[in-house]
Formats: structure tokens, C-alpha cells, sequence
């Protein structure tokens, strides 16, 4: 059972009601954890009907420091509201972004149910110990991983969205394989938010220089890839 003090922090009367809900529509069981917790959200390892283990993402009603999400929702095209709708508006968001990499064949938890603030998708782990963020297990094949996250941001570019946060501690190694995680902050890609695939691209190269890698991409190549389909 989760600790005291995040039973404080996240599970308010809306938010258990939402639990109930995905409990009884057999999306999840009892919750385990947090397995990662974050300033907006904390997730938590749970089993479905199917008895798959699924991690149970549930942003946070009660951040009052969420000053940054109303900007990210109009860059989205989405009209802010309360700040309870404003959560929920957030949370959609992430869940569409998800469903759209995974449906792209881009490595991500698959996604499974949005209800409310909380997020239910695969489990991406073994047993009950999740894989670990790729910034604290380096132990993958440089030039293919680049490779690969390169191709995954030209891939969700040609697919016109980007991740807006992507950096090693976004992404998990799993058995030697990348997963992309947390799309709270992605955004269709326009010429009013190319600055967040510059940054991604920036945020990769730097990572990947620091562990050695040579032969990097530069930005612009990396977007005129992506603009090669369009």
C-alpha cells in the first residue's frame, strides 16, 4: 500500500473515485508503489483483469506550481479551465501524444485507459521492479541507440507531433532496448513549437557526446528529415 504521505499528496476524493472506476472496469487492482514519482504525477504498479502488470500514472490535483500547463494547453489549441478540467485537459493530452508514438511503432509504454487524471498503460518492467531510467544504466550499444531515439523523433516528427522533453531521464532501458516515457509536455509540431524539437534533438546529442559518441546529426538535419515526407 502506497506510504501516508502520498496518500496526502495524491489521492484526493476525485482521483479515488477515478480509481474506483478503473477498478471496477477491471483496468487495474490494489496499488503498489510509487514505482516513480515526479513534481506533477506519481505512478504506481498495479495488475488488470488480464493479470498484466500496468503502471497507473495519476497527475497530481493538488500542484498548485502547475503555473506552466495553461501555456502548454494553448499551444495545444485546448481552452483552459478549472483547475481540476485544466489537470484532466493535461492528462488527455499526454494520453492522445502516448497513443499516437505507439501507434507509430515508436518504443512506449503501450497505452491502455485514460479516466480523469490518471493514466493506466503497460508496465515496463520485470515483475515489480521497473527498468531503469537510461541516465542510470548505460549499458546499451551507443551507435544503435542514437540511431534508434533519432529515428524515433523523426518519426513522431513526420507523424507532426514531438515529445518536448525528451532527454535520458525520459527514457528507460529495458533488456538493452529504449522506451520513451512521459509525454506530458508533447505538442503538435508547428512552426510555433519547433523550438521543443530543436531541444530534444540538442538534449540528445549532448547526452549521447557526453558518453562518447561521434557523428552526431546536427539539428537541421534532423528536421530536414523530418520534412523530407511533407
Amino acid at each position: 500500500m502506497p506510504k501516508v504521505k502520498t496518500i496526502q499528496h495524491v489521492f484526493d476524493r476525485e482521483t479515488l473515485y477515478n480509481l474506483n472506476k478503473l477498478e471496477s472496469d477491471g483496468y487495474i487492482g490494489q496499488l503498489i508503489g510509487p514505482v516513480g514519482t515526479g513534481k506533477e504525477s506519481y505512478v504506481f504498479l498495479s495488475k488488470d483483469y488480464k493479470d498484466r502488470s500496468v503502471a497507473v500514472k495519476i497527475h497530481r490535483h493538488n500542484i498548485q506550481s502547475f503555473n506552466k500547463i495553461p501555456a502548454y494547453l494553448k499551444l495545444r489549441g485546448a481552452k483552459t479551465g478549472g483547475f481540476f478540467k485544466t489537470i484532466d485537459d493535461w492528462s488527455r493530452f499526454e494520453y492522445n501524444f502516448l497513443s499516437r508514438a505507439f501507434n507509430s511503432g515508436v518504443n512506449v509504454p503501450e497505452p491502455y485507459r485514460l479516466f480523469g487524471n490518471i493514466i493506466v498503460m503497460q508496465f515496463i518492467g520485470e515483475e515489480s521492479t521497473p527498468a531503469r531510467l537510461a541516465v542510470k544504466d548505460t549499458s546499451f550499444d551507443l551507435d544503435g541507440w542514437y540511431s534508434e531515439i533519432i529515428g524515433f523523433i523523426i518519426t513522431m516528427g513526420k507523424k507532426h507531433f514531438v515529445h518536448g522533453d525528451l532527454s535520458p531521464y525520459n527514457i528507460l532501458n529495458f533488456k538493452g532496448i529504449p522506451y520513451i516515457i512521459d509525454f506530458s509536455q508533447a505538442l503538435k509540431l508547428t512552426g510555433l513549437t519547433e523550438e521543443y524539437l530543436f531541444r530534444d534533438i540538442r538534449n540528445i546529442n549532448t547526452w549521447f557526446k557526453k558518453l562518447g559518441k561521434q557523428n552526431l546529426l546536427l539539428e537541421a538535419d534532423v528536421a530536414s528529415r523530418i520534412q523530407e515526407s511533407h
